[in-house]
């Protein structure tokens, strides 16, 4: 539960080939690549934003900052398939970028990017111009951590009652991404489903959710107390 991957939507944009980019590129290469040989591109990766994640799984600094360094000459695939064959392309290097805001978390807000490069060939001269024309700009990022903290009570989520996406007292329930203990691959993705919207409920069918969703709450909490317990005795 802890350790499984976690996939984020991030964006992709262009990128040009200066010396010290080039430079940092060759540093993953066998050979000395020229400015010619390469399409540079950059992906805005993440941030400890907290309002802006669809599944209310945002990443707080610490994860956002472990991502940058981990995520440092992984791979790019297609549709998480990790396969060789399926690698386009290899991040060169990240960068975090400060803001003065705060985020609903207290945090100052960064943004973290990536830079990427892939050798310009006949097979993948259909993917740079699909870039370039913006048709392939979303991407996945999977990566893991080693827990999530509920923005309501603090505790680690699963082991308390609180449910991502309800309201409790004004405030949206959220699980905070922690850290990153690994990053895996960064994927081209179609477009992510929207998330449905104008549904309504009446006031039975809510008091009757609310109570689901607290017999819900104490069977995840004993699942997952039985679990820390084997892994304690283990």
């Amino acid at each position: 539960m802890k350790n499984a991957m976690i996939q984020k939507t991030a964006s992709v944009g262009a990128l040009s080939v200066s010396e010290a980019e080039l430079e940092k590129v060759n540093e993953y290469s066998l050979e000395q690549l020229k400015a010619e040989d390469v399409y540079l591109f950059k992906i805005a990766v993440c941030s400890n934003a907290q309002n802006t994640d669809r599944d209310n799984e945002p990443l707080l600094r610490k994860a956002v900052e472990g991502l940058a360094e981990r995520l440092k000459g992984r791979t790019i695939l297609f549709d998480h398939n990790a396969s060789a064959k399926n690698q386009v392309a290899r991040i060169y290097d990240t960068e975090l970028i400060g803001s003065d805001a705060q985020t609903a978390a207290g945090e100052p807000l960064i943004t973290m990017a990536a830079r990427c490069y892939m050798v310009k060939t006949e097979s993948n001269a259909d993917l740079i111009a699909e870039i370039k024309a913006g048709i392939k700009k979303e991407v996945s990022v999977g990566f893991s951590t080693s827990g999530r903290r509920c923005s309501i009570c603090g505790k680690q989520f699963y082991t308390c009652a609180h449910h991502k996406g309800r309201t409790y007292d004004g405030k949206i329930c959220r699980a905070q991404i922690e850290d990153c203990i690994d990053a895996y691959e960064v994927s081209f993705v179609a477009v992510p489903c929207q998330v449905d919207a104008g549904t309504t409920k009446s006031a039975d069918v809510e008091q009757t959710a609310e109570k689901e969703d607290e017999l819900l709450a104490k069977a995840r909490i004993r699942i997952n107390e039985y679990f820390f317990k084997e892994a304690e005795t283990a």
